[in-house]
C-alpha cells in the first residue's frame, strides 16, 4: 500500500483543519472542498473519506453519500478493521434504509479474511480490534443489526470516572477529551481522540470502575459494543462465544502480566510463554477454590463471575471480605512464598477462571530475583495490613493476603 510523502501528508493535515475551521463557521461546502483535496493527497485516509460522505449527505447529495461509504466501508474490512466498516455501513442505512449490496459484501469479505487467515490460537491478531477482526458471515450481519449509532453533543460525559463500565466505543465523527481527576488535584487530560478512536475496552472485560472520563469536544457520532450485545451474540454463535472468551483471556491476561508487580521483571518473552501455560477452569456456585489454613496449588485469575471471601475466627464466626471481581489475582503469595492463605475464597456465582499450576510458577516465574523481591514486599505488605485489620476488628477494605 503506498503512502503518502511527508510534504503530502502536511498539507492534507492544512485542508484537514481548514475543513474544521469551516464547519465550526458554518461553511459546509468550503469544508466539503477542503476534505476532497484532503483525499486527493491521502486516498487511504478512511476518517477524511468519511467526512466527504457526512457532508455530501448535509448538502442533500445521498447517492454520492453513499458510494462514498461503500467505498471507506470496503477498504476499512480489507484492513481488518470491522467495527469502523460497520460505522459506515451504519451510516449507509441510516440514508438509504433498504439498501443491503453494503453488508452483503462486508459480510463476505470480512469471512474470507476469516477463512484464509487460519490463524494458530498463538500468534498476535491481526490491525484492529481483535474480538471483531474475524466474523463468519451470519456473525457479522447479526452484530450489525444489533449495534446502533449513538449522537451525543458537544461538552457531554460519554464515560465517567468511577462509574462502572459494561461497555466500548468506537468514534465515527467527532473528537473527545479524556480526563482524569486524581484525589486532591484538579482534572488532567490525558489525550484528544479522533474519528476511528476506540476507547472503552476495558469495560467489556471486567465490572472495575472507569479510570478516566471521556467528554465530547464537538457533537459526535459513536457506536457502542456491549457486553449484553456479546452475551446475545455468544449466545446464538458458538464460534462468536469461543472468540469473545479468548478475547477476555488475552486482555487480562495482558492487563496482569503488565500490571502486576510479581510480573512486571519479567521480559515480554517470558509474559508471553507463561500466558500460554494459562489453563481455563469453570465452576459453580459454592465452589470453594481456596480454604483457608491450607496452601494454594495454582494461581487464579477470575475471568468471569464473582467470588466471595470470608476469614473464619478461632470462635467459629466468619468476617467477610469484600468480594472479588471479574480480573482478580488470588492464591499467588500462598503459592509463591509457600504460605497458608488467611482466608476461604468461594465462588459466588458461576465462575471461568484462568489459572497457572505450580510447577509453571516455579520453573517460570520464581527463577527470577526481581520477582521474589516483588513478591516478599507484596507479601509483607499484605500480611501487616490483615494482621492489623483483624487485631483491631476493623472492616477490611483493601488488598488482604490470599
Amino acid at each position: 500500500m503506498a503512502h503518502p510523502t511527508d510534504e503530502a501528508w502536511q498539507l492534507s493535515r492544512q485542508y484537514k483543519d481548514s475543513a474544521a475551521a469551516n464547519i465550526l463557521q458554518s461553511r459546509p461546502e468550503e469544508a466539503l472542498a477542503d476534505y476532497r483535496k484532503a483525499v486527493e493527497l491521502n486516498p487511504h485516509d478512511s476518517a477524511a473519506r468519511l467526512k466527504v460522505a457526512e457532508l455530501l449527505a448535509q448538502l442533500g447529495h445521498p447517492q454520492e453519500a453513499v458510494r462514498e461509504l461503500h467505498s471507506t466501508a470496503i477498504r476499512y474490512a480489507s484492513e481488518g478493521n470491522t467495527l469502523h466498516a460497520i460505522a459506515a455501513c451504519k451510516l449507509i442505512l441510516a440514508l438509504e434504509p433498504q439498501h443491503a449490496e453494503t453488508p452483503e459484501n462486508l459480510a463476505s469479505l470480512i469471512a474470507m479474511r476469516s477463512a484464509e487467515e487460519h490463524q494458530p490460537p498463538n500468534e498476535p491478531e491481526p490491525p484492529g480490534t481483535p474480538l471483531f477482526s474475524r466474523l463468519p458471515k451470519d456473525v457479522f450481519l447479526a452484530l450489525l443489526e444489533l449495534l446502533e449509532m449513538r449522537r451525543v453533543n458537544g461538552g457531554e460525559h460519554i464515560i465517567t470516572e468511577g462509574e462502572q463500565g459494561r461497555s466500548m466505543f468506537i468514534l465515527v465523527t467527532g473528537t473527545v477529551r479524556v480526563v482524569h481527576t486524581p484525589k486532591n488535584a484538579p482534572p488532567r487530560t490525558l489525550a484528544e481522540l479522533t474519528e476511528g478512536s476506540f476507547f472503552g475496552e476495558l469495560g467489556l472485560i471486567s465490572d472495575a470502575p472507569r479510570t478516566a472520563s471521556v467528554i465530547s469536544i464537538r457533537d459526535c457520532t459513536l457506536l457502542e459494543v456491549t457486553r449484553d450485545m456479546l452475551a446475545q451474540l455468544g449466545a446464538r454463535f458458538p464460534t462468536f462465544e469461543r472468540m469473545v472468551q479468548r478475547f477476555y483471556k488475552d486482555r487480562l491476561l495482558n492487563n496482569l502480566l503488565e500490571s502486576n508487580p510479581v510480573f512486571q521483571p519479567l521480559s515480554d518473552e517470558q509474559k508471553r510463554a507463561i500466558a500460554q501455560r494459562f489453563q481455563t477452569l469453570t465452576v459453580e456456585p459454592g465452589t470453594v477454590l481456596l480454604q483457608q489454613g491450607q496452601r494454594s496449588h495454582a494461581l487464579h485469575l477470575l475471568l468471569r463471575g464473582r467470588c466471595s471471601v470470608v476469614h473464619q475466627d478461632p470462635d467459629g464466626g466468619e468476617r467477610p471480605y469484600p468480594d472479588m471481581t471479574e480480573g482478580a489475582l488470588f492464591g499467588e503469595i500462598s503459592l509463591l512464598l509457600d504460605l497458608r492463605v488467611t482466608a476461604t475464597v468461594r465462588a459466588a456465582t458461576s465462575c471461568l477462571l484462568l489459572v497457572l499450576d505450580q510447577e509453571t510458577v516455579k520453573e517460570r516465574v520464581l527463577t527470577h530475583p526481581e520477582v521474589r523481591r516483588a513478591l516478599t514486599h507484596l507479601s509483607r505488605e499484605r500480611l501487616d495490613r490483615t494482621a492489623a485489620m483483624l487485631a483491631e476488628g476493623a472492616e477490611v477494605r483493601g488488598s488482604f493476603l490470599i
